[in-house]
């Protein structure tokens, strides 16, 4: 059984729903996901989009995973090394993590989709990290 990794805070308030996919490759808990082309969730890949949401769960590709979707909700994501009260998009180096995007969206586009805000600081690239999201 997989390990929910996911949602500390949701006061009930927060417009915020766990939905289940399946998974159109390996994903992990924490890992900002999109929908791919056949409809399946998978690793957000850049920052042209808004994402699906957050994996609650690990799954392997084919299995049903647990998606954290809305705003509002605090939980665990993966990013890159960033510090409290940053904004947080997806980057293209590091598919489904997040990281303090100053811009360099798709096409040349200066003006990236912030997914969260971090909560704390985190040094430890692709650790989980407590965020809230936007």
């Amino acid at each position: 059984m997989a390990q929910v990794k996911g949602i500390l805070v949701n006061d009930g308030g927060a417009p915020a729903r766990i939905i289940n996919f399946t998974a159109g490759e390996a994903i992990s808990a924490g890992e900002v996901l999109k929908v791919n082309g056949s409809g399946n969730a998978a690793l957000q890949t850049d920052n042209s989009l808004p994402p699906l949401g957050i994996a609650l769960t690990d799954a392997a590709s084919g299995a049903m995973i647990s998606v954290v979707t809305g705003s509002g909700v605090v939980c665990y994501a993966i990013t890159l090394a960033v510090t409290a009260g940053q904004s947080l998009a997806t980057v293209d180096a590091t598919p489904g993590a997040l990281d303090n995007s100053t811009g360099g969206g798709a096409s040349g586009d200066d003006t990236p989709v912030f997914v969260a805000i971090a909560l704390e600081t985190q040094t430890t690239v692709g650790a989980l990290t407590k965020v809230m999201v936007v």
